[in-house]
């Protein structure tokens, strides 16, 4: 039922579509773009968007029925693996991609390792749509008895009933869901600083985070468009990191 209703979520529209191809587009040109390996493939939306930029493409998911919905490409393979034990050589993947997939492991260090180990010198990991600790933290720190706008409280009420969306949509029992975003529920290592550890400790040298989706975005875009949302990103990032807080999610570049 889950997967029937997976490729409506917002990030498959053509906006996001064309923001993941941009950032895609120009993380190829600054390898040798021979291979990447999208870990936690889903139906393949990074596959779709990169396939004509790479050589050859692989796809692991430990989802049979996502695998089941990439479309079939000469130059794309997928296969049932995990993201702790990814089955390929050192040094093979010119890029690696994990798109919504970090808040879904439990292990992020041994993922991390694994990332580094099949990447060749040189190569990057690229991780996107991944919720930001610092956002969840913010909005749970309000108390729901002091006065705080609306935009506030529906973001607050938003993030708190996360699990019971799902139940309601999709007919997943709460701890199911809970289980499954384990980073969102259980470790809350989707912070800032834990990630550049993690990573670091993993052998990667540079790591870049990026945070986008502010709160009150879609009442940006709805009052001025995509000017105004552009000037209040722009604001915000400036003052970062203290409004860190205030973006839902975080874009991760390692090297």
């Amino acid at each position: 039922m889950l997967v029937a209703h997976y490729e409506k979520q917002p990030y498959f529209q053509a906006p996001n579509r064309e923001r993941v191809r941009a950032l895609l587009l120009n993380l190829a040109q600054s390898t040798p773009a021979r291979r990447l390996l999208d870990v936690g493939c889903g139906t393949g939306l990074i596959l779709d968007l990169a396939h004509d930029l790479f050589q050859k493409l692989d796809g692991i998911d430990i989802t049979p029925e996502m695998i089941e919905r990439v479309t079939p490409r000469e130059n794309v393979r997928t296969q049932l693996a995990s993201a702790e034990s990814i089955p390929f050589p050192n040094e093979t993947f010119d890029l690696v991609t994990a798109y919504g997939v970090l808040h879904h492991i439990d292990n992020l260090g041994r993922v991390f390792r694994e990332v580094r180990r099949v990447l060749k010198g040189g190569g990057v990991f690229y991780a996107d749509e991944s919720p930001s600790q610092h956002y969840s933290d913010t909005l749970f720190a309000l108390s729901p008895h002091l006065p705080m706008t609306d935009i506030a409280r529906q973001a607050r009420d938003r993030v708190m009933s996360d699990a019971a969306e799902y139940q309601k949509r999709f007919g997943l029992p709460v701890e199911v869901v809970q289980r499954a975003m384990v980073q969102n529920y259980a470790f809350h290592a989707l912070r800032q600083d834990k990630l550049e550890h993690l990573l670091k400790s993993a052998g990667f040298e540079k790591v870049q985070i990026t945070f986008r989706r502010f709160l009150g975005e879609e009442q940006c875009q709805q009052a001025g468009g995509e000017e105004l949302v552009n000037t209040v990103q722009n604001f915000l990032v400036s003052l970062l990191p203290v409004t860190r807080g205030l973006f839902k999610y975080f874009v991760l570049v390692a090297r």
